[in-house]
């Protein structure tokens, strides 16, 4: 006797699951919902950075305040997973916060090999005007939201995200089978 498919495999071939794969022929960039995450995040993006510049602030520290108003002091490991940041990029971040005294760095004692950040006192006044403005920003972009809306699309994003972390390839290997020019496994 046959099992019925999953309702996540029959998705997968059919409707508008199998429409947003750009593998599909009738494939269109602006159904794909990478191309429109990509975009809304560049987007968003954008208009934090015309709030924040004008206040000798840019995203990359703004993204290192906020993880640090929750995670304080925190492993520049954890920071970098949290901004997904580079390490050296992250590296570069935290030196010049530490020159602008926004934060302060130090041996981890229970383990001298982790490098943690902690935020300073001048940090934090600066992540309070930092919040206001990136709270500006978010309340004019979800203003035609429901908080419902809001919740959804946390959900379905963090779906997502577990399905991406799940697909991330152990010592830079892909997980993805290698495929010649002819579609065959090579």
């Amino acid at each position: 006797m046959p099992s019925d498919p999953s309702p996540a495999r029959t998705r997968r071939a059919t409707g508008v699951h199998a429409r947003t794969s750009p593998a599909h022929e009738s494939f269109r960039i602006a159904d794909y919902p990478f191309y429109r995450l990509n975009r809304v995040t560049a987007l968003y993006t954008e208009c934090l950075e015309r709030e924040l510049k004008p206040r000798g602030m840019d995203q990359p520290r703004w993204r290192v305040l906020m993880i640090l108003n929750e995670h304080n002091p925190a492993a520049m490991g954890l920071i970098a997973e949290l901004a997904v940041m580079k390490l050296p990029t992250l590296l570069k971040v935290v030196r010049r916060m530490e020159d602008e005294e926004l934060v302060r760095t130090g041996a981890r004692l229970s383990d001298q090999r982790v490098t943690e950040v902690s935020i300073t006192p001048r940090g934090r006044k600066q992540l309070g005007w930092v919040r206001k403005a990136a709270a500006d920003v978010y309340h004019r972009v979800t203003a035609q939201l429901a908080g419902s809306d809001i919740e959804t699309l946390n959900v379905l994003l963090a779906s997502l995200e577990q399905s991406l972390l799940g697909l991330r390839p152990a010592r830079g290997r892909s997980t993805l089978k290698a495929t010649s020019l002819r579609g065959t496994p090579s």
